[in-house]
């Protein structure tokens, strides 16, 4: 068997009995040489890594069809397709590119660093994007686009519910033109902007404030994903909210997909109360497959570190008793995880739209001796919080419902989720906030997907909980 390296939520588990796992669960089934056909010999190693690593490793392995036959199938992404348990598992997937799935984990992507939304105009055939945000000093930065540009066309052609996915995604370079919505139109500005990209790493930390209002010192932070090589950057912000005394918190996690959960506890334990963070109570649980559960259990017990993560303790714990989280469907994975970890230990307010519904956990697996270079990223357990809650498929809906308004700065308290927030907090009506109505254009259109900044093919490597074992 090909040596497999295991991540889960970028949190080095360590140790080095990976072998000793796959023969104490059953090893690695080689299977027989039956009519290889005319598959390669290079596609059959990969169909075979995939059976062998999926048989022991995939959560619902009880679903997996018997009898597939990897020596028969040409294609291994339709090889590993056959393997999954389409009714739950929305996530699972392979590529063909392991050093790019990897440097997607640290937040490095081939990027023109603007995140987009896009919308269908009603009745029509027509598809615009309206911008969310811009990676400071990327491409998209440094060529004047901002959060709230409206485009309509890629390289001098009108985005359709036909070709946007050809026209936006997949590219190293494209011209965008731009135009404004007046009363129910789209309106060229004849405007362009041409955009080169370029491989870039995102901080995830996008912005972060403390407002004092009231006598209530606010922080406030744009979190855009769970990266632990960022993880002391958190630590420095926690130090300054501390410094500055912050007696609530705000945390922007509307465009945050997720990512590694050691960073997501990390946060929890910078957030939760100290008694709580203090005494490492439980933040969160693992839950695997009965056979690599009960492998745990005998290796390493009940308290095995590869079954239950536990709060970090850390002098720059900033003791709350509520934190306030801006949310949308956007909004999966490791954020979720932050959710549901934190809501037994403490009043989470969610403010926003219901959260995307990822309840599960993933693992990447590759041959470490980079016979081939594909990589599968397969479901591999379920997360759930102290109190066993783990089943939340259909999201979390928020405490008060706020749409995005794109056309305001991210920051900027007149911005409608962030009024909301601070108007729970101080008690002044949201109204005085100077809160805006959401323009036409938002209400009116149909949302289609959002998170353009990286190729839709790989937009789904950013929605899982990675965890490494070695």
């Amino acid at each position: 068997m090909s040596k497999i390296k295991l991540w889960i939520g970028n949190y080095w588990i360590g140790f080095g009995i990976i072998f000793l796992l796959s023969s104490v669960i059953g090893g690695c089934k080689k299977e027989n040489d039956l009519d290889p056909g005319t598959v390669p010999a290079d596609i059959r190693s990969i169909n075979n890594y995939i059976k062998e690593s999926m048989d022991i490793y995939y959560l619902w392995t009880e679903f997996i069809p018997p009898n597939l036959n990897p020596n028969i199938e040409p294609d291994p992404k339709v090889f590993y397709d056959k393997h999954l348990y389409k009714i739950e598992d929305k996530w699972s997937f392979i590529t063909d590119d392991y050093e790019a799935l990897i440097q997607s984990f640290a937040g490095i992507n081939f990027t023109f660093g603007h995140n987009f939304k896009l919308f269908q105009l009603t009745d029509t055939e027509t598809v615009f994007g309206i911008v969310e945000y811009v990676v400071v000093g990327s491409p998209a930065a440094l060529a004047g686009i901002k959060r709230g540009d409206v485009f309509y066309e890629v390289d001098g052609i009108s985005l359709t519910i036909d070709n946007y996915l050809s026209l936006l995604f997949g590219k190293e370079s494209y011209t965008l033109g731009f135009a404004d919505y007046i009363d129910g139109e789209i309106v060229p500005l004849g405007k362009t902007i041409e955009l080169f990209a370029t491989t870039f790493q995102e901080n995830p930390i996008y912005l972060d404030t403390v407002y004092n209002i009231n006598g209530k010192n606010i922080g406030y932070f744009v979190y855009n994903q769970f990266i632990s090589d960022f993880n002391q950057g958190l630590h420095n912000l926690f130090s300054e909210f501390k410094s500055e005394n912050v007696t609530d918190l705000i945390v922007d996690l509307r465009y945050n997909p997720g990512g590694s959960i050691s960073t997501a506890n990390l946060l929890a334990s910078l957030i939760a109360p100290d008694d709580q963070v203090s005494n490492e109570s439980v933040f969160s649980r693992y839950i695997w497959n009965d056979l690599i559960e009960q492998y745990w259990l005998d290796q390493e017990g009940p308290d095995s570190k590869n079954l239950v993560i536990k709060f970090i303790p850390s002098a720059n714990n900033i003791n709350l008793n509520s934190v306030y989280f801006l949310v949308t469907d956007n909004s999966a994975s490791a954020s979720e995880t932050l959710i549901n970890g934190l809501i037994p230990y403490m009043d989470v307010v969610l403010i926003g739209e219901t959260t995307s519904g990822k309840y599960t956990g993933s693992i990447t697996l590759h041959d470490e001796e980079r016979s081939f270079n594909w990589a599968i990223q397969p479901i591999v357990l379920k997360t759930a919080n102290v109190e066993g809650n783990t089943e939340f498929k259909d999201g979390f809906a928020p405490d008060y419902l706020v749409k995005d308004d794109l056309f305001t700065p991210l920051g900027n308290l007149e911005e409608n989720m962030l009024a909301e927030a601070v108007s729970c907090i101080t008690g002044i009506p949201v109204d005085q906030l100077a809160r805006k109505a959401l323009p036409e254009i938002v209400l009116t259109a149909t949302p289609l997907i959002s998170g353009g900044m990286i190729p839709i093919e790989r937009r789904k490597i950013l929605h899982i909980d990675n965890i490494s074992i070695e």
